[in-house]
């Protein structure tokens, strides 16, 4: 998520809101939290990085696996 996000970077999370797309969020994805930009939201949710060049493909997303909305960066 560089440059809006850099790792080790701590974010704080809302889950009650309704995640659209350009909204960043947390997810979790094989054992693993990811944070990356919603770019579609339909029955599945797609993501990406904001850097192209370092972002892994990702499948689109259950609404389920998401963990929240990235509110807040620290």
């Amino acid at each position: 998520m560089e440059p809006s996000l850099r790792q080790g970077d701590h974010v704080l999370t809302f889950n009650w809101v309704k995640v659209k797309k350009g909204d960043v969020i947390v997810f979790k994805y094989k054992k693993t939290f990811f944070v990356k930009r919603i770019i579609k939201a339909n029955n599945k949710i797609t993501v990406e990085g904001d850097n192209k060049s370092l972002s892994s493909k990702m499948e689109p997303l259950d609404s389920n696996q998401i963990i929240g909305k990235v509110v807040a960066r620290y």
